[in-house]
């Protein structure tokens, strides 16, 4: 499973279960806690004024997978790509890219 808590901030959380279809979805600040059955799927979307959280996992290989921010698919990707392939104008494409600032992921070392 993966507990996550907020640590400051506010936005839209979504769970998505095991089946594609969503189960959650909801709005999180500073101070809730969540937790999230394994093999399900969480998206976090910060409010303008940002989104901090942290996550515990459970399992011993987690998957992670950053679409924005300083690393990701999206950094790989052009910005007329994403427009057109998004219908969306400039402004969302820079806005969706400028959502993810910093992140860090830390793993126990191997036995």
């Amino acid at each position: 499973m993966q507990v996550t808590y907020i640590v400051k901030g506010s936005g839209r959380l979504q769970v998505v279960g095991v089946d594609g279809k969503r189960v959650l979805e909801t709005i999180v600040k500073a101070g809730n806690l969540l937790i999230v059955p394994r093999f399900f799927v969480v998206s976090k979307i910060a409010d303008p004024g940002g989104l901090s959280w942290f996550s515990i996992i459970t399992t011993p290989n987690p998957m992670f997978t950053h679409l924005a921010g300083s690393i990701g698919a999206w950094k790989a990707i052009s910005p007329e790509v994403l427009q057109a392939a998004f219908k969306v104008p400039a402004e969302t494409e820079k806005l969706f890219r400028s959502k993810r600032t910093n992140d860090a992921i830390f793993f126990p070392p191997p036995n």
